[in-house]
Order: structure tokens, then C-alpha cells, then sequence
């Protein structure tokens, strides 16, 4: 199962509250190229579900190539287009309903946002080159559009804007920080890591720029070796993974979508670790608590943290995935750090799931019950 853990992560759901459909992801193309390329994709959609949801997604594509047209600028770029494309719908696709109609948000790149999108070897996944042969000179053979659908689009969107980057060493390959999306070599393979002892040396002596490159969507941020985002792949020794501490991951794979789903893992529990400390804060204040005073800094429950999101009150959040309507609503709001886990099931549970799954901590204790 994927898992996943996010702080404040960039909102995907339109004003409307209506899920996205379509991402793309656009750099270089005319509206021209653009207008040639949906054509071909609606062409390789024939088979789509349901004939509502394939003429859903070919009207997604004529208004994406409607809306997009005008954020050309003939005198900028030569009139390519750079940025990302948003398509929401509010119909369901199951129904027959027409009269909710799509909307598009485009997000042209930055200057910073188009170096990085440009970088070879970047950008991971589909990559759908120009359709139709232009003039001579007026391509450079870079151009391409990424596309995702449904919830792909919503986490790829994530994952692009917002997505915390996993460091990972191949003793082949070199050192790589990485979103599912994004990958970046930052090193050759390291030499002569046989021990443990050169293992640690080695991480020990990763730093942001030396050699640890960003990959950020907004501004210059490389990341930082922590307990669980040092991750080795591929083939290592034996008196290596047998010692490893429990700060460093290994896995024999080196699939990208493996390794940050172990990365997402590994993240997900040490959140969870965060979380039950802070209820085991609440069981301490609770414990100190004497006579009338019912005043506290650290809650649990739904109806709690409803009550201190809409007073201002929240400092930090830990919460269940599976609470989709709370965390959409704080996500577009923002005002404090949220904190997104997936609940361990059976024998895997603990604390956190004994307590609901949900955890807050606000600016200073209070007594929650006087507040509405």
C-alpha cells in the first residue's frame, strides 16, 4: 500500500472543491504543438472507460488548448508555452450530467521552475515529444508535455510542487535526491565503502550543495541527511546492510517508485513516532492536572480539532489520511502545520490508532470546551 506524509503540501482541488483530472506539465510547445498533441492522446483514448469519460477527457482537451492560447506571448519564450496545466471537473463522470462545465488553472513556470524542468534526465515519467515535424530552427528538440489523469494528477502535482526529497546511494550509480517525480545525480558512485564504518563517514559528510543539490519547486532548498530519508540501493556488502543503523534503509532495488515508496514509509512511522509523543504529552498533562483546572496544550479528536482550527488555536496536526474533507479544507485555509499519516492496520497499530488517529498540539494550553 502507498504511503505517504506531508507538512502544509501545495492544495489539489480547485476553489470549487472539485478534484483534478488532467496535469500537464508544458515546456516549449506552441499552441500549435500543444493543439497536436492532445489530438494524438485523445486518439490513444479510444478505449477509455465508459463513453462519458472519454468524451469527458476529449472536451478536457479542447479546453485546456482553449484556455492555454492565451498565455502565449508571441515577444516571450518565441510563443512556446512554459508552465502547468490544471483541468478540474466537478461532473461525475458516471452520470449524463453536462451542466457543470471544466475549469483550467494554468501555472506558467518561473525562470528558476524552467532551468530545472529543463535538466536532462530530471523530470521522470511519460515524456511526449513534439507530434509533427517543425521548421527548421524553431525546435531545439527538448520541447515535450508530461500528462497524468485522475489521482495520478493529484499526487504527481504534489509530488512536483511540494514533494520532500529521499537521498539514495548506489555504490554503481553515485548519490541521487529524488521525489517519485524528480531525480537529480548529485555524485558518482562512491569508492572504497566496504564497512559500515565508511558507510557513516561517508553520509556523515553529505551536505546541502556538498554534494546534495535541490530539486525544490520554490526557491533554493537542498535537502539534509535526517533519520529516515538515507536510503542505499542496488548491491552492497553484507558486513554493510547486516549493520546498518535504523537511520539508513537498504533495498537490493533500484526502481525509483520502490525506493520512495520505502522512503514513504520510513517517513510515515517517524511521523507516527512524533505523534504518539505528543500524546504521551497529553496523558502527562491530563496526569498534572488537579481540581477544576482542565486546561491543556496537546487534544485529540475530530470535534476538538474542528473547534481550534476555526479559533486559531492550532500549532501542529498529525491526522489520518482517510480524513480527506478536514485535511482539503486545511490544506486550502492553511495557518498551521499539518501533518498527513496512513494509519497502521492490524498488528501494526499502536498508540496513534488507539487514539483516533488524530493528534494537536495548540499555541498554549487552553481550556478547549470554553471555545465554540
Amino acid at each position: 500500500m502507498f504511503l505517504f506524509a506531508s507538512i502544509m503540501a501545495a492544495d489539489t482541488n480547485s476553489s470549487d472543491g472539485s478534484p483534478m483530472m488532467i496535469l500537464l506539465l508544458i515546456y516549449g510547445f506552441t499552441p500549435t504543438d500543444l493543439s497536436n498533441s492532445l489530438a494524438e492522446l485523445q486518439k490513444q483514448s479510444t478505449n477509455l472507460g465508459t463513453h462519458k469519460q472519454r468524451e469527458s477527457y476529449w472536451q478536457a482537451y479542447q479546453d485546456i488548448q482553449k484556455s492555454t492560447n492565451k498565455h502565449v506571448d508571441v515577444d516571450k519564450d518565441g510563443g512556446k508555452l512554459y508552465g502547468i496545466a490544471k483541468y478540474f471537473r466537478s461532473t461525475n463522470l458516471d452520470t449524463d450530467d453536462d451542466d457543470e462545465k471544466g475549469r483550467i488553472e494554468f501555472e506558467p513556470l518561473t525562470k528558476r521552475q524552467m532551468a530545472l524542468v529543463g535538466t536532462p534526465k530530471l523530470m521522470m515519467g511519460r515524456h511526449i515529444k513534439l507530434a509533427v515535424e517543425e521548421e527548421e530552427g524553431s525546435s531545439t528538440g527538448k520541447e515535450f508535455i508530461m500528462p497524468w489523469f485522475g489521482e495520478e494528477a493529484e499526487s504527481a502535482y504534489r509530488d512536483i510542487t511540494s514533494g520532500e526529497e529521499c537521498i539514495s546511494i548506489d555504490s554503481d550509480r553515485g548519490v541521487f535526491v529524488s521525489t517519485k517525480v524528480k531525480r537529480k545525480n548529485c555524485a558518482g558512485a562512491p569508492s572504497s565503502l566496504k564497512s559500515i564504518d565508511a558507510v557513516l563517514e561517508y553520509i556523515s559528510k553529505l551536505e546541502p550543495d556538498k554534494p546534495l543539490q535541490s530539486i525544490a519547486w520554490e526557491g533554493h532548498q537542498p535537502p539534509k541527511v535526517n533519520s529516515y530519508n538515507v536510503i542505499l540501493t542496488g548491491t552492497w556488502p553484507t558486513s554493510v546492510v547486516q549493520n546498518l543503523p535504523d537511520t539508513i534503509a537498504h533495498t537490493n532495488t533500484t526502481s525509483m517508485n520502490e525506493i520512495y515508496n520505502l522512503f514513504d514509509t520510513r517517513r510515515n512511522n517517524h511521523y507516527i513516532s512524533e505523534a504518539e509523543l505528543l500524546i504521551d504529552k497529553m496523558i502527562t498533562e491530563n496526569g498534572k492536572n488537579k481540581g477544576s483546572d482542565s486546561s491543556a496544550s496537546v487534544f485529540i479528536g475530530m470535534k476538538d480539532l474542528a473547534s481550534a482550527r476555526r479559533n486559531a488555536l492550532l500549532k501542529k496536526a498529525y491526522i489520518c489520511s482517510t480524513k480527506k474533507k478536514f485535511i482539503q479544507l486545511a490544506r486550502s485555509e492553511g495557518g498551521f502545520e499539518l501533518v498527513v499519516v496512513n494509519s497502521r492496520e492490524g498488528d501494526q497499530a499502536g498508540k496513534f490508532e488507539e487514539w483516533g488517529s488524530v493528534v494537536f498540539e495548540t499555541f498554549y494550553k487552553l481550556d478547549l470546551s470554553i471555545y465554540g
